[in-house]
């Protein structure tokens, strides 16, 4: 995506998954999310990343449990924090940033499921209910995107597949799934 993440090793975040580090040799990335919203977290002062691909807002079932660390919204954020701390980053210090959230099922699937959607919404008020805030958002349209959080520096960048990468900055709050 840039200049800088072509010499550095690049771990996939796929989906339900969580990746933390503080390799500062590292990018993690999330490819393809399409309704799927990924959670990047970047606390500046221990310079520790952590990137989660959540996959549904919430689960009907109690079998969910086997599932990947992320599959869900509300294990997803627990397991990221859980990570993140456990390298010792202090969650109020965290630089969080949410992508993704897209009706890529068409028009009369989105209005019908709100996947994409309610995703965003869930992630929005579980990172609140823990008095985190989002600091810049790329979420909702039509198109899919990748999120990569690069350690060296806590930037997230985004991009879909017909537009650049950019840098998904603090205050940046809407859709910017560029066609």
């Amino acid at each position: 995506m840039t200049t800088a993440s072509t010499t550095a090793r690049r771990t996939s975040v796929g989906i339900g998954q969580i990746a933390v580090s503080k390799d500062t040799s590292e990018v993690l990335v999330a490819y393809g999310l399409g309704s799927c919203v990924g959670v990047s977290a970047y606390d500046p002062v221990a310079h520790i990343c952590g990137l989660a691909h959540i996959l549904l807002p919430e689960s009907n079932n109690s079998a969910s449990a086997t599932r990947e660390p992320a599959w869900y919204a509300a294990a997803g954020i627990t397991n990221l924090l859980r990570e993140l701390t456990a390298l010792g980053a202090i969650p109020g210090r965290l630089v969080v940033k949410l992508a993704g959230g897209a009706a890529v099922l068409g028009e009369a699937n989105a209005s019908k499921f709100r996947i994409g959607e309610r995703n965003a919404e869930v992630i929005t008020e579980l990172l609140r209910q823990r008095n985190i805030r989002p600091c810049a958002t790329s979420l909702g349209g039509s198109k899919g995107r990748t999120v990569e959080l690069h350690v060296v520096s806590g930037k997230t960048f985004v991009r879909t597949a017909a537009s650049p990468a950019t840098e998904l900055q603090e205050g940046h709050h809407g859709n910017d799934s560029r066609s």
